[in-house]
């Protein structure tokens, strides 16, 4: 339960339920791969929720069937004590571990390519990963030697002695003065153990919960067979003789993961010889009526589909991996499905293949981290398509906002009402919104809509399908960037690898002698072809760092150029797209990274996207004299630089993005005066015009 206002009854209801733990989170935890917003201040701070929680219960008489759980950011042995006196029978720990085994908070966790090897499944990656069992172990140790300390001077032996002692908190001296004002009131959460009535307010529900099953619910729920043990025969009936089979069968709300039991069968080793992987017709289908629990359609396996006639709960077709989910509202209905919930939040989370037909709107969350799934939906709600990596879905309605959030592959079609605006609820950072302008998708959205219209018998469909050409145009294409580079440059191999071996450099040999830098600079327009398919996800490990090199002695003193050589255009982008686009950028950190305070990772992604005047506007925003500063600054920001982490890696190069930006500048007339248009009667003399002088001359024309 997230911790907010009114948490209590919620506790209360949950435990009346039959819950057995009860997770009080709190408002600055999250994953990794959250926006800032939606890490931070999302809720109220687990002490409010903890407390309330513990005294509500307490006060009902349920305190003792449930064990507490605080969580969100806890670090410290202090945070530990503290909960356990507001209540806390448990401690939820994540990202200090997280920390202890080498993760730096990237958060990137959703994009495959975690710098450190910590959330990752590529091979090369996992190779940096350094964490040991060890380090965790360690650090709990340390953690319970402090608490013990912290235990000491408040006389407690163990922790189930704390549960509940609010008592022995105090208000810290230095908001005494805020709540004598009256701004801050903690009376109620540091003397909940002072409330009367109901269980004792000291002590918790852990001593009364045993890890032994309850029997009596297990007979309750053995009582009725479930719908995949009815099922099951003629499964495996169907996987002996090859035969399809069908099933006609009620269902409740109380059916939790139905489809997940065949789907095990499904998948155990020889059940491929009953169903081969190019089968259209599924070996079995349910078809069901009524209100469906949790979990509907769970995993669902290749050969089998759900057919519902009704209503599901949250989870449906969680993990779908190759099976058919057709969810549409009872026949002779009269309300408008495309108006109406008709599944619950987080349905198709993770799904990697399969397909789902839903005639009505879906609540939150819908298809989140699909990665290879096709869904036509008719409405969804908040966060739709979040850290979607693959597959296909198909909106013919409404959006809620947020709408994919953190996409990076897989392709999301939106049609919704002509009044409807997409672009003011899709999250533009990470996708493109586009039109359809190829035939070939044209026609396969066609066919993907009129196959919803034939499972469903969608009216929404149906007056798509009447006027499709029309309407074609209304279609928002929801194109994430990384995935339409990847394609370009998959598309891009194959055309060149049918003229591979055709074209032999000839003066292969003559570059063999390299006497100066600016002699061994590569064909620009070939950099600048091979920037244009850059890999920026995993830049940072595809691409070896190249700094400004310095010119030879011998053409230096011919000149009053420059030192150093400076690199294309195109090889910064290369270099540009080293960077990994931290969460958490170190590299503009006051304390550990750019004194200036410059934005780095921003004018890095601007370079690498060709928008160099962008860049140099996002430059002197921060820093108003970049050409002496880019020079000179001992580049701690490269220092500070994640990509640097571990033996034999390497920083981003920024000191030379930084400096290529300004000389680009000046050669492209970007630089000009900018006096105040109007001046005051004082005067303000500067010594000197070094440097130093000339950055103050600025500083007071720009205030």
């Amino acid at each position: 339960l997230v911790a907010s206002t009114g948490i209590g009854v919620v506790a209360a209801g949950v435990a009346k339920a039959g819950a057995r733990r009860i997770v009080v989170a709190g408002h600055d935890g999250g994953t990794g791969a959250a926006r800032w917003t939606g890490i931070k201040y999302a809720g109220l701070p687990w002490e409010l929720g903890l407390a309330e929680a513990h005294q509500t219960l307490a006060l009902g008489g349920l305190r003792a069937r449930v064990a507490l759980q605080a969580d969100g950011q806890l670090k410290t042995a202090q945070d530990v004590a503290v909960a356990a006196l507001l209540g806390a029978d448990e401690f939820g720990f994540a990202t200090a571990p997280l920390i202890a085994l080498g993760c730096v908070y990237l958060r990137r966790c959703h994009q495959n390519s975690c710098a450190v090897g910590v959330a990752t499944q590529d091979p090369e990656l996992r190779k940096r990963f350094a964490g040991q069992p060890e380090h965790v172990i360690n650090f709990f140790h340390y953690l319970a030697e402090d608490l013990r300390a912290l235990m000491a001077q408040l006389g407690f032996r163990s922790v189930a002695e704390m549960v509940g002692r609010a008592d022995r908190l105090r208000v810290r001296r230095d908001t005494a003065a805020a709540i004598a004002k009256g701004a801050l009131d903690l009376r109620a959460v540091i003397g909940g153990s002072q409330i009367s009535g109901g269980d004792a307010l000291i002590g918790g529900g852990i001593n009364q919960i045993t890890a032994e099953i309850d029997q009596t619910r297990i007979s309750a729920d053995s009582a009725g067979r479930r719908i995949d043990d009815h099922a099951l025969p003629l499964l495996k009936d169907a996987m002996r003789t090859g035969r399809a089979a069908e099933a006609k069968m009620d269902v409740a709300n109380t059916d939790r993961a139905v489809g997940t039991l065949l789907s095990y069968h499904l998948s155990r080793p020889g059940a491929e010889n009953a169903y081969g992987a190019e089968e259209k017709t599924p070996l079995l289908t349910l078809r069901l009526q009524g209100s469906a629990g949790q979990s509907l359609g769970a995993f669902l396996a290749q050969g089998l589909e759900i057919s519902l006639e009704g209503d599901a709960n949250d989870y449906v077709g969680k993990g779908l991996s190759g099976g058919r989910l057709v969810v549409f509202p009872p026949r002779g209905s009269t309300f408008l499905a495309g108006e109406n919930i008709i599944v619950g939040n987080v349905c198709l989370f993770g799904a990697t293949s399969g397909e789902a037909f839903i005639n009505g709107v879906a609540a939150e969350r819908f298809a989140v981290r699909n990665s290879g799934a096709l869904a036509v939906v008719e409405g969804v709600g908040d966060h739709g398509c979040e850290y979607m990596t693959g597959g296909r879905v198909v909106v013919l309605g409404r959006i809620g906002r947020n709408f994919a959030a953190g996409m990076s592959g897989g392709i999301a079609y939106v049609l919704a009402p002509s009044d409807f605006d997409v672009s003011l609820l899709a999250n533009t950072e990470t996708v493109a919104l586009e039109r359809i302008t190829d035939d070939a998708e044209a026609v396969w959205l066609r066919g993907v809509v009129q196959r919803h219209a034939e499972l469903t018998g969608s009216k929404r469909a149906r007056d798509v399908l009447a006027d499709f050409d029309q309407l074609l145009a209304q279609v928002v294409k929801v194109y994430p960037h990384e995935y339409r580079r990847a394609q370009e440059a998959a598309n891009e191999k194959a055309a060149e690898s049918c003229k591979e071996h055709k074209h032999v450099s000839s003066d292969t040999a003559a570059q063999s002698g390299v006497a100066d830098i600016e002699d061994a600079i590569a064909d620009d327009a070939a950099l600048v072809k091979r920037a244009a398919r850059l890999d920026k996800l995993r830049g940072f490990a595809k691409y070896r760092r190249s700094g400004d090199a310095y010119r030879s002695a011998a053409r230096r003193v011919n000149d009053w150029k420059e030192i150093s050589s400076r690199q294309t255009r195109a090889q910064l982008q290369t270099q540009a797209a080293r960077c990994i686009d931290c969460g958490v950028p170190f590299c503009q950190s006051d304390s550990d990274g750019c004194p200036l305070g410059n934005v780095i990772p921003r004018w890095n992604d601007l370079v690498f996207r060709g928008r160099w005047r962008d860049a140099f506007d996002r430059l002197m925003a921060t820093n108003n004299f970049p050409e002496f500063t880019g020079r000179v600054c001992p580049a701690p920001c490269e220092g500070a630089c994640v990509a640097g982490i571990g033996e034999g890696n390497s920083p981003v190069a920024i000191k030379s993005i930084e400096a290529a930006i300004i000389d680009h500048a000046w050669a492209a007339g970007w630089m000009a005066p900018t006096p105040p248009l109007q001046r005051t009667r004082f005067s303000v003399a500067i010594v000197g015009s070094g440097p130093a002088g000339l950055a103050a001359a600025d500083q007071l024309n720009s205030a």
